[in-house]
Formats: structure tokens, sequence, C-alpha cells
């Protein structure tokens, strides 16, 4: 395994007036090679982007200790040779978010390395996810059952948003306006008649969960926009969920 050196990747920050897009051929499950981080390193650990829809998410996590490290995203575009970052969530660094961040991306393909204006380096090579069925897409969950009676969640700065990949996913609770992080887990995923299979490969709040598969039944309806989600949670309590394409 690769010497990923982490830490808070978005450093050189800039204001930004967002214009969010996003590129069918850099979407998809990406592995961090290359990871500059402040005063920390781990031999150890894994680092994974995923980039759907003009939303992204990192998180880095240790696979052999199941330690969970830290994680971030929110919005980002692509044009030309720039990559620009909005943050929405960061674990590690809450000063962050809000902040607009600029990264020159060099290379084509499957594998990008970028460099910040302040000399910050981060390189990426694509995973390959050679799948028939799958739920790619970035979602936020808009309702629950509670008490036998679907409840709305209201799209505010609180927020809980699934990003999945052909094959990966990470979910993460966060605000976005108080800087909050409530959350975050992910790993890979499969679809096979109508059931919807997580391992999980890191969870920021039990890593004791670390390994283990979770299955729901799923649908999607109202014109591919929503996802509807039930079975058993990871602490085997019974949930229902609406997921809403972002």
């Amino acid at each position: 395994m690769p010497r990923i050196w982490f830490a808070i990747i978005f450093i050189s920050i800039v204001t930004i007036s967002f214009n969010f897009k996003s590129n069918k051929d850099e979407e998809g499950a990406w592995e961090i090679t290359e990871f500059s981080f402040e005063d920390y390193n781990h031999e150890n650990a894994t680092g994974i982007l995923l980039l759907e829809d003009g939303y992204y998410s990192w998180a880095v996590f240790n696979k052999k200790s199941n330690e969970f490290i830290g994680t971030g995203g929110g919005k980002y575009k692509q044009g030309g040779n720039s990559v620009e970052f909005f943050v929405m969530f960061h674990s590690l660094n809450p000063d962050l978010i809000g902040k607009g961040i600029m990264f020159i991306k060099r290379g084509a393909g499957s594998k990008w390395n970028m460099e910040s204006r302040q000399g910050i380096k981060l390189s990426i090579k694509k995973l390959k996810e050679k799948v028939e069925e799958s739920l790619e897409g970035t979602w936020r969950i808009s309702e629950r059952e509670q008490d036998g009676l679907m409840v709305e969640i209201p799209d505010s700065s609180r927020k809980t948003l699934k990003i999945l990949s052909k094959s990966r996913f990470q979910w993460t609770a966060f605000d976005s306006e108080t800087g909050e992080f409530f959350g975050t887990g992910g790993g890979t995923y499969t679809l096979e008649n109508g059931k919807y299979t997580e391992k999980i490969e890191f969870f920021s709040r039990d890593n004791t969960r670390v390994g283990a598969s979770l299955t729901f039944d799923y649908s999607i309806k109202a014109d591919n926009s929503q996802w509807h989600h039930s079975g058993l949670s990871s602490k085997g309590s019974s949930i229902y969920e609406i997921w809403t394409k972002e």
C-alpha cells in the first residue's frame, strides 16, 4: 500500500462564485495515493474520494486498526486544468467550511496530480468499477419513518448526504452553517434482486462495526428521483427512509 501523508488538503483558500457542474468522465470512486496533511502521517491509511453530480466527499481510515481518521466534502466543479472545491463539512478543520479551494490538475483519464497555489499536492487514481446496476449519484435523506408515520426532513444546512459511485458509498451528517460534524460511514455496496447490501469499511461513531454487512430492501420511484430504503440499522433497529436525488 502506498505511503500517504494525511492532513487537511484544502489549504489554499480563495473566495469563489461556484456554478457547480460535473463531468461524467471524472465521476466515480478514486483512491488517494498522495495526500498532504498537517503533521500527520499514517503508514496503513487508505484514502477514498467520491465525485458525483457536482458533489464530493473524501474519507481517510486505517484498514488494519479500523481507525477512522477524517473526512470532508461539499460541492466541486472542474474547468480546463483546474478543480475547485467548496467545503460544506470537514471533521478535522471546521474553519474551512464555507471556503472555496482551487487546485491545478495535471494528467488525464484515470490518474490526476493536483497542486494548490500553496504547493499542497494531491494525487488520485480512479478505481475500476464494473457493475451492471448501481445507485450512482448524490442523495439527501428527505423522509424517515417514526412511530409508523413518515416524517419529512426539510432541506436545510443540517442534512445527511449519501454519495454513491457505481460500487462505493459514503454518508455524512453535518451542519454547514454551524460547522458541526455528526458522523460518517462508508465502504462498498452491491445490488441484487431488490436488495441493497453495504459492507462497512469505516464508521466514525463505532469502529467495531467495520467489516459488517447490512442488507436492505430498496426501490427507486418518482422518475428515478427517490430511493426507498428499508431494513435494520447497524444497531439492529428497524428503519424506513426515503432519499431524494440532489
